[in-house]
């Protein structure tokens, strides 16, 4: 007999699968190994786990459409608990639109910026000070990851214009397959558009280096410069940033790994990608620079 929780992830996965094909199981299995379900899993825990998922694929699908999905789970749950509650979501619309707004001025707050701003966002509109914090901090990930992503996709399609001044249909179409599959976050219209827009803009002005900085950037490079976890570690906690690898309420290494490994994709993790997709003409130089 199938018991409510493989009905339940089963459901998920056929939902996930309309929408992002063979990553679905994988999805769902990546959840599973932060928050796994068995027969003594309540509501409370079945939300934490569409929460989570909803985490996953915003990165793939964005935020909007990654909510419609997540409800569609939410309510399926609902119906396989036998409950008529209502899951309330982890922040209303406001909150969550004063938290972007947050976020715009501030890509890295400190500690105590999150806190105090947890703290006048929950006497402003109310809830759980913990749940309103874990919401400003996950967005604040995200934001990260977006980053990171925009600016390797820059500096990729660089490399792919200094090979390919004039790449045919069959060049992008190769490189955007390699975009997708070392698992960054973007768009493909839009990433053809930047394609074009770079190709453009070399033809009439030649290239030239953008020169940005960050204070995420200027994370990623402290985070290059070293692989021991402990000096990564004792960085984020001089600059105030220590709630990025915490995991509940302590610092824990599974959380500094994770965001390491999120901040830091290494050269060879692109070379492994390109190879596992018989790409190599794209960008063959990495192994020699």
């Amino acid at each position: 007999m199938v018991s409510i929780v493989d009905d339940f992830e089963k459901h998920c996965i056929e939902v996930l699968e309309m929408h992002f094909g063979k990553l679905a199981s994988g999805i769902v299995n990546k959840v599973k190994a932060k928050k796994n379900l068995d027969d003594m899993s309540n509501i409370n825990d079945i939300k934490e786990f569409i929460d989570l998922i909803e985490i996953n694929i915003s990165v793939l699908a964005g935020k909007n459409k990654s909510s419609d999905i997540c409800n569609r789970l939410r309510n399926r749950a609902l119906d396989i608990m036998g409950t008529q509650k209502k899951i309330e979501p982890l922040i209303n619309s406001d909150m969550a639109s004063e938290i972007e707004t947050f976020l715009e001025k501030n890509s890295l707050p400190s500690e105590i910026d999150v806190s105090d701003y947890t703290k006048y966002l929950t006497l402003k509109y109310g809830g759980k000070a913990k749940t309103v914090e874990n919401e400003i901090i996950e967005k604040i990930k995200s934001h990260i990851k977006e980053t990171i992503s925009r600016n390797k996709i820059k500096a990729e399609i660089n490399e792919f214009l200094k090979r390919y001044q004039q790449p045919t249909k069959a060049d992008i179409d190769d490189f955007i397959n390699f975009i997708r599959l070392s698992k960054l976050v973007f768009r493909t219209d839009e990433l053809r558009d930047e394609i074009e827009k770079e190709r453009l803009f070399r033809k009439f002005h030649g290239h030239q280096e953008a020169v940005k900085t960050s204070d995420i950037n200027e994370l990623v490079n402290l985070l290059k410069n070293t692989n021991d976890k402990d000096v990564i570690k004792k960085n984020l906690q001089n600059q105030e940033l220590s709630y990025l690898i915490k995991d509940e309420s302590e610092i824990s290494d599974n959380s500094l790994s994770d965001f390491v490994k999120t901040m830091t994709p290494t050269k060879e993790d692109t070379i492994d990608t390109l190879e596992g997709l018989g790409l190599t003409h794209l960008i063959s130089n990495k192994r020699r620079k």
